[in-house]
Parts: structure tokens; C-alpha cells; sequence
């Protein structure tokens, strides 16, 4: 059994699934506002677990949700493709978009709220202007339901997820499409932009999470294997250094972006996880699910349980993703760089890999972070060689360490059984060195004369004369010790004889 983290708060008032939850800080309050299949949208005092209100307006359920810098406004769409803009302060409709023709799975308002981009399972991507809440761009290059979009932090781009299996990046200004479509193996259900706008975290029905770099369209490393069900709901901390996903495996998990690496423990539901989010200072999350109940977790005690468990690295993962996600692989989406440069410039001012990306084949591996299960087929892990043989000055030779290659690409996690493993033990001393073994317990009774342990014996000044170096260096032969007429004949033949043995 996984060791699971307690929620510190359950909000309890839906009398249907929670769709999603967003953090607002209004007032200097801090709330959690959700959706539910119950048609409304509920505010929650996050310090009491009080519901503050319920916002009663759509005709069906709600599921998409937003809420703007200030708290000051909430958008809400529903299963009948229709948004609503409300005044958090007044709750009252500020305005009502029926553009969609179907459900309205995904919101977001631009980081500097003068748009407001909507995804619906009509397979249209929409933006609208805030001031005069006019349709600016109908985007409809997807094959299949739009289910999640992100704009980027740096406000240049759009981001949307598909059923159709890819996720496309569009020019935020001219509703142009910027890169070829990122592919993947399964529906995309959410997405994530880096603090930097270079990278994209992506989630699927496959219960992996995808790494990709936003200018070339490169998967970065191979996806990570996080959940044994479909992941919901993606969720970057404000610092950019922990990703959370919820699954309809009951649970939501966090994960270091730098070493992707599970991080602190499970968050534990008794139904699928729907929605999962952080708050503004990145202490706690928010999840909800089809239990009705939204929990909310103070995640600041899991750097405590960490820094006791791991090592630093895996504890302080680093401020931006610059580190491991940064690298493609060559199990990496086919893409062509030959025609462009490493050092062009690209719109957000970063550079193309200077490696061509080759074959995705090898990117469906399955992750280590989690132990396998009775559901995903079972593989023989690969054997690598690490290293060349070791040649001690006596001419001996270490073999090479034979290891697990899935094994080494996770660390002991509080929140994931540990496989253990052996390597080859390599001496700490040269071969050539003697290392001479503590004598047992009852060697020094076998003589009366010294009644007491070998370290007091080794210790005492009895012993600490100034040959007492080269007799250890230069006697190994118990019949010259006897022959040596200045060593004190009852004792040290007694006691060299005993190193020689040893």
C-alpha cells in the first residue's frame, strides 16, 4: 500500500461529480471555485471549507472554468456549448456566449486578460475578445473534440489538446498555426506550458506525460508512465518545479519537472480524480472528483518528508525545466531540422536542438515511476554494461557492473515501493592492501593475562612504543618474532600470529 498524504479540508456541497477547480484570490481571500454536473459553480472559503456561494445560471452541467488575475471575474461552460461570465463580487451574469455547439470542456483567459480562449467537443478552438466579448478567432483544424487548451506565459501563443491524438500550437495575435502537430499515442486530455514558454506538458488517455520543446516540436526524453488510467487534469506549480495530474486511477500524484521523479506522497481519492490545481503560492492543491467532494492538501509538508527521505537534488528540483526535459532523444516525433540552423532565431528567442530528432518508436516505453501492473504487459528488462572492467595494481579485474536499465531510472521515492537490486561490490582498499579484520570477542578471554577487549589492549600505552610500525610492517613470520629478542616474547608473538591469521 503506497503511502498516501490526508487532505487538510473536503468541500462538500455538489450533489454530482466536480469538474474542475481553480484557485481565486479575491479580497485578499483565498477561494476555491469549481464545477460540477450538478449545473453550478460553487465558491469555497479555503480557510474555513465554507461554500461562500453557488452560482446558479446554466441550463446543464458545467465544466470548463477560469477566473481572471484579480478574482474579479469567472467564466463557466457547459454541456450545452454555452459560457458564462460572471461578477465574482456581485454574482451577477456579466455575459452569456453561445458560439459553441457542444460541450464547453475547457476555458482560459490570456495572461493579460484581453482574450479569452475556449475548447468545446464541437472540435472548435474560439477566442473572444474581453473588452467587447466579440468572437475573434474560429479555429477549426482539429479532427476531432478540442479538450484542453493553455495559453503560454509569455502570452505569444495558444496551445490546444485533441481527441485526434495531437496537440497544435497557434500564434496567439493571428490565430496562425506555428509548428507541425505534436503526435501522440492517445487522446490528450491536458496541457501545460513551462514558466519560460519554451516547454509543453502534456497528459493522455494513456496514463503517460508527454515533454515537448514549443518551437521545434521535439518530444523531449521519453513519456512518463504515471498512471495505470486515463490522466484528467494537468497542474504546474506558480515556481514551475512540481507538475500534479489527476487520474481516473483514484489518485493524483506530483512529480520534479527537473528529474521527473514522483515527489511526496499520493493523494488518495475513492473515485476517479477529476481536476486537480495549485494555489497561488504553490502550497496546496485543490482535487476534485466523481465522488462529489473537493479535498484540498497542504503540500508544504512534503518538502519536510522529502528532505528526510531523498537526496537534495531530488528535494530542490531546479527553478525553470532546463535540465532533463531539455534534452531530445531519439525516441523523439520524426521531425526535419536540416533546413534551419541551430543557431536561427525563433519567435520566442530560443534555439532548434542541433541533433535530428529520429523515431518515436522507442518513446512508448513504459516510465519506471511506477511498479507494473496486471493490466500493462510485462517486459524483460534490457541489460546494459556501464563501464569497462577495473584493473587493480595486482592485475585483477573488476567486472563491469551488470545493471536493470529500468531500475536506474528511478530513485527511492516515499511514494513508490522500492525494487532493490544488487550491483557488484567494488573494494574500497587496493588489493594490495591488507585489511585486517576486528578479532572476535572471545579471542582476548583465551588469555587471563589480559582480561580485558582487544581495543583496550590496542589502545592502551602498553602498546605505544616507537617500533610498534615497523613491527606491524615488517613481521609477518612468527619465528622471526621469536627470533627478535627486544619484542616481549609472551605477547607479540601471540599477537602478530594472530594478525597473520586473521
Amino acid at each position: 500500500m503506497e503511502p498516501s498524504l490526508s487532505p487538510i479540508r473536503s468541500f462538500r456541497g455538489h450533489i454530482h461529480s466536480v469538474q474542475e477547480v481553480v484557485f481565486s484570490k479575491n479580497s485578499n481571500k483565498l477561494k476555491v471555485i469549481s464545477t460540477s454536473s450538478d449545473k453550478t459553480v460553487r465558491i469555497w472559503d479555503v480557510e474555513t471549507g465554507k461554500q461562500e456561494n453557488s452560482l446558479e445560471g446554466h441550463a446543464s452541467g458545467t465544466i470548463g472554468l477560469t477566473v481572471s488575475m484579480d478574482g474579479g471575474r469567472i467564466a463557466s461552460g457547459a454541456r450545452d456549448g454555452k459560457i458564462i461570465i460572471w461578477d465574482a463580487d456581485t454574482k451577477e451574469i456579466i455575459r452569456c456566449l453561445s458560439h459553441h455547439t457542444d460541450s464547453v470542456i475547457c476555458i482560459r483567459f490570456s495572461p493579460d486578460e484581453k482574450r479569452l480562449a475556449s475548447a468545446s467537443e464541437d472540435g472548435t478552438l474560439k477566442i473572444w475578445d474581453t473588452g467587447t466579448w466579440e468572437l475573434v478567432f474560429n479555429i477549426d483544424d482539429h479532427q476531432d473534440d478540442v479538450r484542453t487548451i493553455a495559453y503560454s506565459p509569455n502570452r505569444t501563443k495558444i496551445a490546444s489538446g485533441s481527441s485526434d491524438q495531437t496537440i497544435r500550437i497557434w500564434n496567439a495575435a493571428t490565430g496562425k498555426q506555428q509548428t507541425q502537430p505534436l503526435s501522440h499515442g492517445a487522446i490528450v486530455r491536458s496541457i501545460v506550458w513551462s514558466p519560460d514558454s519554451r516547454r509543453l506538458i502534456s497528459a493522455c488517455n494513456d496514463g503517460q506525460i508527454y515533454f515537448w520543446s514549443a518551437p521545434t516540436s521535439a518530444q523531449l526524453g521519453s513519456p512518463l508512465r504515471a498512471h495505470f488510467d486515463f490522466i484528467n487534469s494537468l497542474a504546474i506549480s506558480p515556481d514551475g518545479e512540481l507538475i500534479a495530474s489527476a487520474s481516473s486511477d483514484h489518485t493524483a500524484r506530483l512529480w520534479s519537472t527537473s528529474t521527473r521523479k514522483p515527489f511526496g506522497r499520493v493523494l488518495q481519492h475513492d473515485d476517479e480524480v477529476y481536476t486537480v490545481a495549485f494555489s497561488p503560492d504553490g502550497q496546496f492543491i485543490a482535487t476534485g472528483s466523481d465522488e462529489n467532494i473537493i479535498f484540498l492538501w497542504d503540500i508544504s509538508q512534503e518538502f519536510i518528508v522529502m528532505t528526510n527521505t531523498v537526496s537534495p537534488p531530488f528535494v530542490s528540483p531546479a527553478s525553470n525545466i532546463t535540465s532533463y526535459i531539455d534534452q531530445p532523444s531519439a525516441s523523439s516525433y520524426s521531425l526535419s531540422v536540416s533546413s534551419t540552423s541551430a543557431s536561427d532565431d525563433l519567435p520566442d528567442g530560443t534555439e532548434l536542438p542541433s541533433e535530428i530528432v529520429g523515431s518515436r518508436d522507442a518513446a512508448n516505453s513504459p516510465s519506471p515511476s511506477l511498479p507494473p501492473q496486471s493490466h500493462f504487459h510485462h517486459e524483460i528488462p534490457s541489460q546494459v554494461r556501464t563501464s569497462p572492467p577495473v584493473e587493480l595494481s595486482n592485475r585483477i579485474q573488476v567486472p563491469p557492473e551488470t545493471i536493470n536499465l529500468r531500475e536506474t531510472a528511478a530513485s527511492p521515492s516515499p511514494s513508490l515501493p522500492h525494487r532493490s537490486f544488487s550491483h557488484p561490490q567494488v573494494p574500497l582498499t587496493s588489493a594490495s592492501t591488507p585489511v585486517l579484520a576486528s578479532p572476535p570477542k572471545s579471542f582476548w578471554k583465551r588469555f587471563p593475562m589480559f582480561n580485558r577487549s582487544a581495543a583496550s589492549v590496542l589502545d592502551s600505552k602498553w602498546w605505544k612504543f616507537p617500533r610498534i610500525s615497523n613491527i606491524i610492517i615488517e613481521v609477518w613470520n612468527p619465528k622471526q618474532v621469536l627470533m627478535m629478542p627486544s619484542i616481549n616474547r609472551p605477547v607479540c608473538p601471540l599477537f602478530m600470529s594472530y594478525l597473520i591469521l586473521s
